[in-house]
Formats: C-alpha cells, sequence, structure tokens
C-alpha cells in the first residue's frame, strides 16, 4: 500500500514540511510506502519515502493508496490529487485573508492577495466534493472551513516531536525578545519592534531577535519593517536573523531571555511550542489558532497596550514563582503533544472513519 502526500514544496523547517515528515513516519510504521508528490524539488535531509514531480508522475497506484493534500491556500496544482485512485486526504493548514495585505505591501500585490484567497476558498468548494476526509491542525482552522461540506473532519495537530530542555531557571542577565516566523504581514512584526522599543528603555542591553525568511513578493513589507526599526531608532538592536536551520533556531531560543508573538494570524504557530521545549516564558497575542494550540499554558494578552505588556512580562520574568510556575505549566503542555497518539488515531480513522 502507498500513501502520496501532495505539497508544492518539502522543507524541513515550517509547519507543513514538519507534519508532513511526521505523517509519512506514522505511515510507514502502519505499512505503508511513503512518497511526496511536489512541484518544487526537494532539497532537505534524506528520508524514508520516494520523491515524485508533480508534472512528471508516472508511478502505478490503486484504489488502496491513500492521498492527502497539503492545504495553505491555491496554488499546487491538485488535479493530479483528485485524479488518481484511492482515498482523498485534504490536510487543512489554513488560508491567510487579504485583509493583512492592504496597507503592508503595494495596491498590486494586495490586489493579487484578494484574488488568491477568492480562488483558494473556490478550492476549498470544489475539494469538499472530492474528499473522502479532512484533518484539519487546528480547531481554529476546523472553524473555518466549517461551513463547507466535508466528509469525516477531524482536528488532529502537527505530527511532530518536541524536544524539551527540562529547566526552569531562567538567565536573569538576558533580557532579548525573540519571535520566528516568515516576514509577512499578517505576524505583525511591526507591533514587536514597538513593543521592544519600550522593552529596551528599561533593559538597554536587551536585543530583538526577528528570526525568519524574506519572501520575494513581500519585499515592500520588510523594507516597512527596516523603516520601523529607524524610526524608533533602535538600529544593532534588532536583528533580522535569516536562513537559520531548525537546530540554530533552537540554539537561538535557549539563549533568550522571552518568545513574544504580536502575529494576529496563525493556523498553529509551531515556533511556539518550540519556544514551550526551550524553556523560556512565551508572551502571545490572543488571535487565531495561538490560544488553541498554548492550551493555557504561556502568557495571552487581548489587547496591544504596550506598557502594560512590558509590566506583565516583567511580573512573570522576574518573580522567580510564577516564572517557575510558567515554564514548568508550558513543558507539561507540550509533553501532552508528545503523548498524542498519532498511530492509533490514524490507524481508527482508517479503519472506520473513511470509508
Amino acid at each position: 500500500m502507498n500513501v502520496f502526500q501532495h505539497l508544492d514544496e518539502l522543507k524541513d523547517s515550517d509547519g507543513v514540511g514538519n507534519d508532513a515528515i511526521g505523517l509519512s513516519e506514522i505511515f510507514i510504521s502502519l505499512g505503508y510506502k511513503s512518497h511526496f508528490i511536489t512541484r518544487l524539488e526537494r532539497k532537505g535531509k534524506p528520508l524514508q519515502s520516494e520523491f515524485h514531480l508533480v508534472n512528471s508522475f508516472q508511478y502505478p497506484t490503486s484504489q488502496e493508496d491513500i492521498h492527502i493534500l497539503h492545504y495553505g491556500g491555491a496554488g499546487y496544482p491538485y488535479q493530479l490529487f483528485q485524479n488518481l485512485p484511492g482515498r482523498k486526504i485534504l490536510r487543512f493548514h489554513n488560508i491567510t485573508p487579504a485583509s493583512f495585505y492592504r496597507d503592508t505591501t503595494t495596491p498590486d500585490i494586495f490586489s493579487a492577495m484578494e484574488k488568491f484567497e477568492s480562488l483558494s476558498y473556490l478550492e476549498i468548494a470544489s475539494l469538499s466534493i472530492i474528499c473522502d476526509s479532512i484533518w484539519c491542525d487546528s480547531e481554529f482552522n476546523f472553524q473555518t472551513i466549517s461551513g463547507y461540506q466535508f466528509k469525516n473532519p477531524y482536528v488532529i495537530p502537527i505530527c511532530k516531536s518536541y524536544d524539551l530542555k527540562h529547566e526552569t531557571e531562567w538567565k536573569s542577565r538576558n533580557h532579548s525578545l525573540v519571535f520566528v516566523g516568515r516576514y509577512s504581514p499578517q505576524k505583525k512584526w511591526e507591533d514587536l519592534i514597538e513593543l521592544f522599543s519600550y522593552w529596551i528603555e528599561e533593559f538597554p542591553n536587551a536585543n530583538c531577535l526577528c528570526v525568519g525568511s524574506v519572501i520575494g513578493a513581500f519585499d515592500g513589507y520588510f523594507d516597512k519593517l527596516t523603516e520601523t526599526v529607524r524610526k524608533f531608532e533602535l538600529e544593532g538592536k534588532v536583528k533580522f536573523l535569516t536562513g537559520k536551520t531548525d537546530s540554530e533556531v533552537i540554539s537561538i531560543l535557549r539563549e533568550s531571555g522571552a518568545f513574544v508573538s504580536m502575529s494576529e494570524h496563525e493556523g498553529f504557530c509551531l515556533p511556539i511550542l518550540e519556544a514551550f521545549g526551550s524553556g523560556i516564558p512565551v508572551f502571545a497575542f490572543a488571535k487565531g489558532a495561538i490560544p488553541g494550540t498554548m492550551k493555557g499554558a504561556g502568557t495571552l494578552f487581548d489587547v496591544k497596550n504596550f506598557p502594560k505588556i512590558v509590566k506583565q512580562m516583567k511580573e512573570n520574568l522576574f518573580d522567580r514563582e510564577k516564572r517557575t510556575s510558567l515554564i514548568s505549566h508550558q513543558y507539561e503542555v507540550l509533553e501532552t503533544y508528545n503523548q498524542f497518539p498519532f498511530r492509533e488515531v490514524i490507524t481508527e480513522i482508517l479503519n472506520t472513519g473513511i470509508q
């Protein structure tokens, strides 16, 4: 039996890539042969899977096969996924609303993103007809597609095992703030930079570590971020760190004082859980999937009142009892993710939930 995962590109460093690789390992353990069908060639570490390009796919398939389409918006030519024999599963990761691009990029890019969003939901409507099941990676994403008539819907978190540092002591000398994600408008990096302008008034030795990747189409947004840095006179203190491997990101997290998310749209937010495992306190704006992903751990805020957030952070970071409790709770939540029975859940779904 074969399981084919369809996606634009298999990367090691993003949530979709981590999920696809994790699922491949689960299916291999269940006796399936793992395949990836991608539009772009694989450039990562070797895996126990076969790789195929969508435009030259010729591997023999049958009704016994399983096809999983990882979906985060229009772009992947899913006609092959639609036409191949076998059971069809949509793995839904989210669609970013175009509204985030209105005043952060050029009018042309905003117009293109509006069309992208509309096309994505048209594709979702079509996929709801042809798919035998949909697996959402968060309750937030499940609610996003709840108006479509998908058969056999499930919420299954990103399929990944997380490393835990297992330390509750915090390096009080380190006041640096960190966030990890693409440099795209919904992440609200500009709000993190503005918060940091308040933070550095009290902790002049602190840095703001912005770990991410620049997307060519959104160069205008990245330019706005560099302008924001100049506006608050934070040159040399706000550091844009690009091209980091997974292990390098973890090292940065472990050496930072706190993880701070100002993002207003996340389908899951894998870096928050990596921060949990790194043993640093997490503070996040309560939007999108973030409250569901954090499961009561870390610290959420509902309003971007920067002086109030700084006060809240200080109260949690510099009170030893509060800090230890916060980090311990983050570890406990991360353990629940590591104990999620992916193999048993997927087996049950395949045996009873997709016929």
